[in-house]
């Protein structure tokens, strides 16, 4: 089963287009067994907002019941789905073309994958363009769609095969760092390399400071954390590494633009 451009699973709520970019809210419709493999001929962010998601995409997990955003460039073949018809996703729809123009620019991801935070609040701010769409609505589309384009172009860099094991190995122990923060030096023995060699190698494969690559580590920890509303924010604060609630709020609010509080009312399931 072949989907063409816009085609999904869903009744549209309501939908626009601007710059060929196609935007949509949907429900559900077809029952999780009614649901066979298919392929979408386009490339499409989507954006799960409530309800039991299965997909296969890289960093899903197996049911899904929190807000996500996932990518499936053009040519995936899946068989996502909801299970039950309670659920409701926001979708931008991207003309191959237009992939392959954005693909020739920047590396991007050849395969579904789940992006972060950064990604995530952008779904959400186009999400709400729909209701209140104006002549300037197209310039909001543009400017969003541009800012996933450039996470998921980092997750492709983070992710690329090449270079030596060793940074590999260092991105993954900065992913499991917990509250501890690690020194340099630490770091580049765990290596065997110079410390200088070490961070001008991590830099240019994963386009962040080994500080930087852990700050990110920690926020995006902290944002899934905020989904589960039994984790208090000074938890969240002392598990993630940040010296107290105050400083969590601050460092997050510097990197999305919104309080701890206002991301969790925002993802809040529909």
């Amino acid at each position: 089963m072949r989907f063409g451009p816009g085609q999904f699973f869903g009744r549209f709520e309501r939908r626009r287009t601007a710059h060929g970019l196609a935007l949509a809210d949907l429900r559900p419709t077809v029952p999780e067994h009614e649901v066979h493999r298919h392929t979408h001929e386009d490339a499409h962010f989507l954006l799960l907002l409530a309800g039991r998601y299965l997909s296969s995409a890289r960093g899903m997990p197996a049911v899904c019941e929190h807000p996500a955003l996932v990518l499936n460039p053009p040519g995936t073949t899946h068989q996502d789905r909801f299970r039950g018809l309670d659920g409701r996703f926001f979708t931008l729809s991207i003309p191959v073309a237009a992939w392959r123009t954005a693909a020739n620019t920047c590396p991007l991801p050849d395969h579904p994958v789940r992006l972060g935070t950064a990604a995530l609040l952008a779904g959400y701010r186009l999400c709400h363009e729909l209701p209140r769409w104006d002549d300037a609505s197209a310039l909001v589309v543009e400017s969003e769609y541009h800012l996933l384009l450039g996470e998921a172009a980092l997750d492709a860099r983070e992710r690329r095969s090449s270079g030596p094991p060793w940074l590999a190995r260092a991105r993954e122990q900065l992913h499991d760092t917990g509250a501890a923060t690690p020194r340099l030096a630490e770091l580049a023995a765990a290596a065997d390399v110079h410390p200088v060699h070490f961070s001008r190698a991590f830099r240019a494969r994963y386009g962040r400071s080994p500080g930087e690559y852990l700050r990110h580590c920690r926020l995006e920890r902290a944002s899934a954390m905020l989904r589960d509303l039994r984790n208090s924010l000074a938890d969240i604060a002392a598990q993630c590494g940040y010296v107290d609630q105050s400083h969590f709020s601050r460092a997050f609010h510097r990197a999305y633009r919104l309080t701890p509080a206002a991301f969790r009312r925002l993802v809040r399931p529909a």
